[in-house]
């Protein structure tokens, strides 16, 4: 447990909301409720679920407004909960806009929705994508990069120093190369377009040739695998491809772009397969265009939560 990255204070709040969240379902697992009791181990994990907790006692009463009306007229459990979802989450609305701290005072960062092209001295060039915070260290012996939060893309000049990236306990040394590195609260990924780099974290160490990508879950170094880089990394262009890929991942991605989560009340649906192609630059227009086709059934708050209900 000590190796593993620690997730900042609004990714630990976000995994407090997604665990109150599925504790309610209809059809919590034994598995899941042993993975909730790893998870809550954690004391901060604990205080963080507390908090959510203590935000359903003081919203008790307008839930209690909802059960009355649901008694009234009788609906599904699950839109019971969907509904007592939305009042709560209106209010951790409030908890999810706030920048993560250890961010604060980076050297370059992004805001949602905003991208950044960066040059560094040494000749080598950084493009941060959204919502993303970089620290950048250059000296004589080293050149280093902390990727504190979000996505950031590296085409690295060649000067006899090492190039190191170093996201939580996963580090990437650079051995001639341009690549992405992806920092999650418990999943970094590193997509390889050319050269080549060695990902370390956990004692273990792999080596990427152009088109893989690795991923580090919870400080464990993946096997790489073969991948579109190109269409990967279409990101740096504005554009967001995916080719059979499940719709709770394209769907959360979409909704990064605009500081936004999705809470899912049907696991089933998130894993349906998509292949399509969107504009990142006109989100709102994507969101819409993917929820209309694949018929999805959503409550939004605003722009920052969006509850999909199946």
């Amino acid at each position: 447990m000590n190796n593993h990255p620690a997730p900042s204070p609004s990714e630990r709040d976000q995994q407090a909301l997604d665990w109150w969240t599925c504790l309610r379902s209809e059809n919590v697992s034994a598995e899941q409720r042993n993975d909730y009791e790893l998870w809550r181990a954690d004391p901060l994990n604990a205080n963080a679920y507390q908090n959510v907790e203590m935000l359903w006692r003081l919203l008790e009463q307008p839930a209690h407004a909802v059960r009355r009306s649901e008694r009234r007229r009788p609906r599904p459990r699950r839109t019971l909960y969907a509904a007592a979802a939305c009042v709560l989450l209106a209010f951790a609305t409030l908890m999810l806009a706030t920048p993560p701290l250890n961010t604060w005072g980076s050297d370059y960062a992004t805001a949602t929705g905003q991208q950044q092209d960066i040059a560094l001295a040494d000749g080598s060039q950084v493009h941060l994508d959204s919502d993303s915070a970089v620290d950048i260290t250059l000296n004589n012996d080293e050149r280093r990069v902390h990727l504190l939060r979000g996505r950031a893309f590296f085409d690295v000049s060649h000067d006899g120093r090492p190039f190191v990236v170093q996201t939580g306990n996963t580090r990437v040394r650079v051995l001639g190369t341009a690549f992405a590195v992806s920092h999650g609260a418990s999943e970094d990924e590193v997509t390889l377009l050319r050269g080549r780099v060695e990902v370390m974290g956990g004692g273990q160490h792999q080596v990427l040739q152009p088109g893989e990508q690795l991923k580090v879950i919870e400080g464990q170094v993946q096997a790489p695998q073969a991948v579109d880089a190109e269409r990967l990394l279409a990101w740096r262009d504005g554009q967001l491809r995916v080719r059979n890929a499940p719709l709770r991942e394209v769907l959360e991605e979409l909704m990064r772009y605009q500081g936004g989560r999705v809470i899912w009340l049907d696991e089933q649906v998130g894993q349906r397969p998509i292949s399509a192609s969107f504009n990142l630059n006109q989100v709102d227009s994507a969101l819409d265009a993917l929820i209309s086709t694949q018929k999805l059934r959503t409550t939004a708050l605003t722009r920052r939560v969006l509850i999909v209900r199946g």
